[in-house]
């Protein structure tokens, strides 16, 4: 299941808020951005693993020194282990950052539609909410890096009705101010 290594995921990330938390938080300024990355999913009942790149944009809207909202769109392509399959996910959503100086931790909340394709037809649509945390650093030039965890569990599809697909995502981007 995906939940064993989100549950993990969501410890470290507590011991490096409270490891930070001795820095006073500061939101960063709105604007947009553009990322690129890696990204490895999983999801045992349809496809194993995969890995891929993806690229994202987000816009941020700082609410006070202390957090941000950042609606964003993401695609990944990724290749699996069975033979002619692939995947394409797109995802849709919102992060809530709290900041602590230029770290920046914080839930988000996305809908997502991951199309396997198998040659160049489209074999099956997996869709649904999905759940996820984000961990990351931007610098006052613009430069950031995120790590993102994302888990959608009990998704829908026409043959697999209970599918759960995890994905972590490690992104670098730009923001424009």
């Amino acid at each position: 299941m995906g939940t064993s290594w989100v549950s993990r995921a969501l410890r470290l990330l507590g011991l490096i808020l409270f490891s930070l938390g001795a820095v006073n938080a500061h939101a960063a300024d709105n604007g947009i951005a553009v990322y690129v990355g890696g990204v490895h999913s999983n999801d045992s009942d349809v496809y194993g693993t995969s890995h891929g790149g993806a690229i994202g944009v987000d816009a941020q809207f700082v609410v006070n020194d202390d957090w941000s909202f950042n609606p964003y769109l993401l695609i990944s392509s990724e290749t699996t282990g069975t033979s002619n399959l692939d995947v394409i996910n797109g995802e849709g959503g919102l992060q809530a950052r709290y900041w602590v100086g230029s770290w920046f931790l914080g839930p988000q909340f996305l809908f997502h539609d991951t199309l396997l394709k198998q040659g160049s037809t489209v074999g099956q649509s997996l869709y649904g909410p999905a759940l996820g945390f984000t961990f990351g650093w931007e610098g006052s030039s613009g430069w950031s890096v995120s790590l993102q965890a994302n888990a959608l569990e009990n998704g829908t599809t026409q043959s697999v009705p209970k599918n759960n697909r995890s994905d972590v995502l490690l992104l670098v981007g730009y923001r424009w101010h």
